[in-house]
């Protein structure tokens, strides 16, 4: 005897009952395996992010929050307090941010993992944890094949070059960015020349110059430069990386003419440059000399600068003093937004050692882009930074 069929909503019951039982399991399993989540890209829309990163896990309401303060400038900052938060977060546990000038969430959107917020009985206030790391695995350091600018930065910010964890956790720092610092950020996306043409390149320099500061950098005689020289050999390395793909070993008149005639046409494509210095006469001397048809990114937000030194700068700099508090607030968002924008590059050159660029760096590398340093005796050019190891099949 043939069975009777259902009734239509019996069975539309029956489909939706189905449904919601897969989507709970979903949720569950989702639930249980937080770090094999891949976060999606938000805005990709808006500038190209093609990486991928690790989902940060919830910290447990059991275990105590941890607190980071800061001093000096924004690089240094980051440079101490992403260690302390790749150490609570790989712990499970809240990052309080307690920076006693500017708060924090001046310059970012609170997150479920690190937020404005008081001081902990277990606090670093211009340090890290020696353990930070003892949970993340880490890869073999990438280092150019010579001596470079590479070479200054310190063995923790090396280890965060590469670190899934560190990336992660400055990647969701950078999209939630406060409205602060996208007032100066979004004008110079905008004229990113890969935002609105997928064959356009953007590159970008930090030049750390000095700005005749006083105190314990006139001291450091290592991080002096020859301003001139650096922009020179600059924009020459820039100028051989939109050459890059051009095939090399042509001897003939006729493959020597076209590769001239493909060199004009790469040097006429469309490229953007950002530069950000603690001088001014670095972007306007890139406005004089880069090619006609190149773009350097111009702020549209500009606060001035100091007659000498940076507004943030070594413990107990007097520099900004004489600040308002608006007047701190929008030259850390300017900061902040700066060192973000050194992230977003095709291309990333480093004539000198500074933790201003520790953030960009880290997203360069994060997104599969070029990361050059100065090299430092080979005549003067850049060496580009190896990329990261794969990961050995299982």
């Amino acid at each position: 005897m043939a069975r009777p069929l259902k009734s239509r909503p019996s069975a539309l019951k029956e489909i939706m009952l189905i449904a919601l039982l897969a989507i709970l399991t979903m949720v569950v399993t989702l639930t249980q395996n937080p770090l094999n989540i891949y976060l999606p890209v938000p805005n990709s829309k808006d500038y190209d992010l093609s990486g991928t990163y690790l989902s940060l896990p919830l910290p447990l309401s059991n275990l105590t929050a941890i607190s980071t303060g800061a001093c000096c400038g924004i690089g240094h900052r980051m440079s101490l307090n992403i260690p302390s938060m790749v150490y609570a977060i790989s712990n499970k546990r809240l990052v309080y941010v307690n920076w006693g000038d500017v708060a924090w969430n001046t310059l970012f959107n609170n997150i479920t993992q690190i937020k404005q917020g008081p001081e902990q009985k277990e606090h670093y206030g211009n340090g890290y944890p020696k353990d930070w790391k003892s949970l993340v695995e880490t890869g073999p350091i990438q280092k150019p094949v010579n001596a470079s600018s590479y070479d200054r930065y310190g063995a923790e910010m090396k280890n965060m070059f590469d670190m899934p964890l560190a990336q992660s956790i400055i990647k969701s720092l950078s999209d939630n960015l406060s409205l602060r610092v996208l007032t100066f950020l979004e004008p110079m996306r905008n004229q990113y020349a890969n935002k609105h043409n997928r064959a356009g390149l953007h590159m970008c320099v930090h030049i750390r110059e000095g700005n005749n500061e006083s105190g314990d950098w006139a001291g450091k005689t290592w991080r002096h430069i020859d301003l001139q020289s650096i922009l020179n050999i600059t924009l020459a390395g820039m100028k051989e990386f939109v050459f890059s793909t051009e095939t090399t070993g042509n001897t003939s008149a006729t493959d020597r003419t076209f590769t001239a005639i493909n060199k004009m046409n790469k040097i006429n494509k469309k490229v953007s440059i950002f530069v950000t210095s603690d001088i001014e006469a670095a972007r306007r001397w890139f406005e004089r000399h880069v090619p006609k048809n190149w773009h350097v990114v111009k702020p549209e937000k500009v606060l001035p600068k100091p007659e000498t030194g940076v507004w943030f700068g070594q413990h107990g700099s007097k520099t900004n003093q004489n600040l308002t508090k608006h007047e701190k607030d929008e030259a850390m968002a300017e900061a902040v937004a700066d060192v973000f924008a050194l992230g977003e590059c095709d291309s990333l050159f480093i004539p000198n050692y500074s933790s201003f660029s520790f953030i960009g760096i880290t997203l360069a590398r994060a997104e599969k882009k070029k990361v050059f340093f100065l090299g430092s005796n080979n005549g003067g050019e850049y060496l580009e930074m190896p990329e990261p190891e794969p990961e050995p099949d299982i």
